[in-house]
């Protein structure tokens, strides 16, 4: 991949990318490289496996799952929200990819290969080039045992670029702002940019949070026939998350 390094724009993140898919070029970087923990960036691992199962066949859109139960009351979940146990895998995905539902998340590894999943994770990691600094804990980017999801903005933009490459229907859901589950429960995106319309052309991606990790966020759009991808590891508080976003996102396709 070649590189267009210029004048950085002022962002609040400790880690930043952004890449044009168009040129193959870097656009901006900063700690690329430096291994951070990822919070909820961790569930593109498990979109990306869910999504290479269910072209296998080895799973349905329609199988019937049973939400994990979640040890931390704080984490986002979709049973806080609906009362309700039971969900399709096509609902459980698109709760966690649009609110970041950590129970969809925990509950479609579960249904996918049960207490090894995170060896799945951890398998596709290193056969798609992710370097050894990435490592997860979970299917949700939840800490077990204290140990939390690890990796890098360089890392993290491979997985996304594969991500997208490999099965670009996942834009039809990281492009929705709210999501209405087949039980009639309506969600809605936790990506502040996308619901505010901040970018032009923007469908996903991701966002993530905990302690640790800060606000991090991986957004992508289209313009002008170029995909620009940028990704933001920790900001100190949402609004910063927001700004450094569409700070990159423009100076991205300005490039």
């Amino acid at each position: 991949m070649g590189r267009d390094i210029r004048a950085t724009p002022q962002v609040d993140a400790n880690n930043a990318l952004v890449v044009s898919l168009k040129s193959d070029k870097v656009i901006l970087e900063e700690k690329a490289d430096q291994a951070v923990p990822i919070a909820s960036l961790t569930k593109l691992m498990t979109a990306y496996l869910m999504l290479e199962a269910i072209h296998n066949k080895t799973i349905s859109w329609d199988d019937m799952v049973s939400l994990e139960r979640l040890d931390d009351p704080r984490a986002v979940s979709l049973y806080a929200l609906s009362g309700k146990k039971y969900y399709s895998v096509q609902d459980l995905f698109a709760a966690m990819m649009i609110m970041s539902a950590n129970d969809g998340a925990q509950s479609l590894g579960a249904h996918l290969d049960g207490e090894h999943f995170t060896e799945k994770m951890m398998q596709k990691a290193r056969e798609i080039g992710m370097s050894k600094k990435t490592n997860f804990s979970s299917a949700s980017g939840l800490d077990v045992d204290g140990k939390e999801s690890m990796s890098t903005a360089s890392d993290l933009m491979i997985l996304t670029k594969k991500l997208i490459s490999d099965y670009p229907e996942i834009l039809d859901i990281t492009s929705r702002t709210k999501y209405v589950t087949q039980s009639d429960d309506t969600i809605h995106t936790t990506n502040q940019v996308l619901q505010d319309g901040g970018v032009q052309g923007m469908d996903g991606f991701k966002t993530g949070y905990t302690d640790q990790a800060g606000y991090c966020m991986i957004a992508t759009a289209v313009q002008n026939e170029d995909r620009i991808i940028s990704i933001t590891l920790g900001s100190k508080t949402d609004e910063d998350r927001i700004k450094a976003t569409e700070t990159m996102m423009d100076y991205g396709f300005s490039k």
